[in-house]
């Protein structure tokens, strides 16, 4: 559990309603300031019951979802706690029951597929994975958010308080050129960014006398300086298949080598995989010499293990998704909070510095949803502002905007958000996510890299059996001739 309190948000909107009754809050005054916290037209109609001041149609508005339900799919990932935290906020403050469904992401995506595919929806509101964007969103599964968005009120943040890119990868896509970006609005970023980061104890670099590794090479002296005393000079995710296996531990090596991953594209139909790169082969290299110095079972480690390891004081140096390794920083979980700290990923050169792929989630409302306007209030509250500085505060879990990721007083208790957010800024498509094969594409690799990190099989012979079966899916898929 975190050691700070979560606020609770009960007190700002009483509190704008008790200024309202008392009049020392005009009521255009009050619907300024309860739609910059998230809140929907149903909120805020209720709560204009509530003072005494609402209008026939405010009435109309409060009561037309309450006692309804939204049914939720989010992953299972840290950022559900928060949604069960406010599960009684949100049913007193909407009138609006949600059910919530959490779960890892293989699951999720199957559930997501199978609600979405039908001809009435299990779920009315589905948190997407960017990775995921083009299948779901490509084969048009998703609403068009466009007219609720000319409702949202002024102040709320969409879309000034996200990195462009980020919109482009988790709000927009253009289905008819099936690509990322364009101007219709299928999701809402969040609930939270996936920055990644180089996460390392200040403490254990200070007294071996290694400075913050800036390149890949420096990176793996230090790790290899720093293995001693019974602490691992850094630990990975090295679990065979796991996505981010690829993700955050190749791909960001990979890209900090000044790496590309693909040549052509699927409209041209030559869209095709350079995995036996000099610079794909010299990643997975570099992790290979790293495991040697690492954390005994790594081989086995996924993520929330390998965060687990660092916290636990096992580990000196590790990459992470912020939204996972965030909670490093709590000293009621973590051993080794107060000697933490974070560095954008190295690169082998200063352009190549901080090179990482972006990840994250959107929420959308399926096509099939049946409480449309119930899930729009959820999703508004769940995306807000108000929500995202909660969310970090209680849990460490990343946020999706900008201006929580730059907020000071969360930045005292949290110092590596900041960074987080400069790195959000920065993170790079994945060059494969605009095709639906992308997961098992990761996966495939993730499984051939498996053999490298084991010593059955060498970084180029690994690479060589990913780039081959990456062909077969490319082909099988109607990318590649």
């Amino acid at each position: 559990m975190s050691d700070i309190k979560p606020r609770d948000e009960l007190e700002p909107t009483e509190s704008l309603v008790s200024g309202l009754a008392s009049g020392q809050t005009s009521r255009d005054e009050f619907i300024k300031r309860a739609g910059m916290l998230g809140l929907s037209a149903t909120a805020i109609g209720g709560m204009l019951a509530a003072a005494g001041k609402a209008t026939a149609g405010d009435l109309h508005e409060a009561r037309r979802l309450a006692g309804s339900t939204v049914n939720l799919l989010v992953p299972s990932e840290g950022a559900q706690l928060g949604v069960k935290d406010k599960m009684a906020y949100m049913k007193k403050t909407f009138g609006i029951n949600v059910n919530m469904t959490a779960l890892p992401v293989g699951p999720l995506n199957e559930k997501l597929a199978a609600s979405v595919k039908g001809s009435s929806g299990t779920y009315d509101l589905i948190s997407v994975l960017g990775f995921t964007v083009a299948d779901f969103v490509g084969a048009g599964f998703f609403t068009d958010l466009s007219p609720y968005i000319k409702k949202l009120p002024a102040g709320y943040g969409y879309p000034s308080d996200y990195p462009k890119g980020e919109l482009e990868y988790l709000s927009n896509f253009n289905i008819k050129k099936q690509a990322f970006g364009g101007t219709t609005p299928y999701l809402i970023p969040g609930l939270y960014a996936g920055p990644i980061l180089l996460f390392y104890r200040k403490d254990l670099l200070k007294k071996a006398g290694v400075a913050v590794p800036r390149t890949w090479t420096q990176y793996l002296a230090a790790a290899r300086k720093l293995n001693s005393s019974g602490i691992a000079g850094n630990t990975m995710v090295a679990k065979s298949g796991d996505v981010s296996m690829f993700l955050v531990d190749w791909y960001t090596r990979f890209a900090g080598m000044g790496g590309k991953l693909m040549s052509g594209s699927p409209q041209l139909k030559n869209f095709t995989p350079r995995l036996t790169s000099p610079q794909a082969v010299a990643a997975l290299q570099n992790m290979v010499d790293c495991v040697k110095v690492s954390t005994p079972g790594v081989l086995a480690y996924d993520f929330t293990i390998s965060t687990d390891a660092f916290s636990a004081g096992k580990t000196a140096m590790m990459l992470g998704w912020t939204t996972i390794s965030g909670p490093v920083f709590n000293p009621k979980t973590s051993k080794v909070a107060s000697t933490v700290a974070v560095a954008t990923t190295p690169g082998n050169s200063p352009a190549l510095e901080g090179n990482i792929v972006r990840g994250g989630w959107g929420m959308g409302i399926p096509k099939n949803a049946k409480n449309k306007d119930g899930a729009w209030t959820i999703l508004t509250y769940l995306c807000s502002r108000d929500w995202g500085k909660f969310e970090v505060a209680a849990h460490q879990t990343d946020p999706a905007r900008t201006s929580v990721f730059n907020d000071p007083a969360l930045n005292k208790k949290f110092p590596y958000l900041r960074t987080a957010g400069q790195a959000n800024q920065r993170a790079r498509i994945l060059e494969i996510a605009n095709i639906p094969e992308t997961f098992e594409l990761i996966t495939d690799a993730a499984q051939q890299f498996s053999a490298a990190l084991s010593g059955s099989s060498s970084a180029a012979a690994a690479c060589k059996a990913a780039n081959d079966q990456w062909i077969q899916v490319l082909k099988r898929g109607g990318h590649l001739k």
